[in-house]
């Protein structure tokens, strides 16, 4: 090799440490590197919130930066949904959502903007909160089988309360309905925590809400619990017969929450947050907790919630196109 030649080599070469130093700066840093945005879509002091925020702190405690929780409610869970859509997909504004807002909401006669196989990113599901049925005390129903007898001799004259069309107590009233071919009318709220205020308050008659937001109402008798929506009872509600013990197995109804984020996000983030979840929902204080709410902990794979997304899509399908028949 000419010396000259050999010169242009070694300057290259020893340029190119120069050249990663310089360059590594400009490389993202391990994720996450700053506050994550947490969007719930419902009202503060519901069931959604209250596990969003217990989760949120968990998951900011795995990944070493705060988890800022922010409510952004209406339509359902459509506008959170729709902010989601639209954030950048970085890993920093993520949101806790229900199985009705991805599931539910493209069936109602709400304009959802967000088609759920497309725009969010699937991390994992977190838990289930079975739901309670639960009466004002004014009610003349002191069972499930009375309050079904009711409804059915008076279609539509017996309310109910929700955090709106895409809450999952929504779909709860609508597999009641379903199963035992009676009819209610609702009445929406912007949170589960005011429908129950409703319904302590005599607005309406009737809502499906977990044990946080009930029992404390059953205990100074302003609600009466006629069921939880389960296949057995509830450590937190132990006196409460499920609607399987009941003769009604299938009225089986549950909040199920999961993480998302918007379509795009990269696989390392993914990766980084299911991990983290995983490690949460595994924690015996944390599923202890959660417990003592109401709400079982599991965690999945991406790809497993998303499958069940898909397929909640399909049996709300079915059962919206029919309640619109009637």
């Amino acid at each position: 090799m000419k010396p000259s030649h050999r010169r242009a080599l070694l300057s290259v070469l020893a340029c190119v440490p120069a050249l990663s130093l310089c360059s590594a700066p400009a490389l993202a840093g391990a994720y996450p590197d700053r506050p994550v945005t947490l969007i719930v879509p419902f009202g503060a002091g519901g069931i959604t919130d209250i596990v969003a925020r217990a989760t949120g702190k968990a998951l900011g405690e795995q990944l070493g930066q705060s988890i800022i929780v922010e409510n952004r409610p209406g339509a359902g869970g459509n506008i959170a949904a729709d902010f989601i859509r639209r954030a950048k997909p970085d890993g920093y504004t993520l949101m806790f959502t229900t199985m009705g807002v991805l599931a539910v909401n493209p069936h109602t006669d709400m304009k959802a903007s967000f088609d759920s196989k497309k725009d969010f990113s699937f991390i994992s599901l977190v838990g289930n909160t079975p739901h309670l049925i639960a009466v004002n005390a004014g009610v003349a129903a002191t069972s499930l089988g009375d309050l079904i007898k009711l409804a059915k001799a008076k279609p539509g004259s017996i309310s109910f309360g929700t955090a709106g069309v895409g809450s999952s107590p929504y779909q709860g009233m609508q597999i009641l309905q379903e199963a035992a071919g009676i009819q209610f009318l609702h009445v929406p709220y912007k949170s589960g925590a005011e429908s129950v205020t409703g319904v302590v308050a005599g607005q309406v008659d009737m809502t499906f809400e977990a044990t946080p937001q009930v029992m404390p109402f059953v205990a100074s008798q302003k609600l009466r619990a006629l069921a939880v929506a389960n296949t057995q009872r509830l450590a937190s509600a132990p006196d409460v017969p499920s609607t399987t013990e009941l003769g009604f197995p299938g009225i089986v109804s549950g909040s199920v929450s999961g993480l998302i984020g918007p379509a795009g996000l990269p696989a390392e983030v993914v990766s980084t947050l299911n991990a983290a979840v995983a490690k949460v929902v595994a924690d015996p204080a944390f599923k202890d907790a959660l417990l003592k709410q109401g709400t079982a902990t599991a965690s999945s794979s991406p790809e497993e919630f998303r499958r069940l997304v898909a397929e909640e899509d399909t049996r709300w399908a079915k059962i919206m196109a029919k309640a619109k028949e009637k």
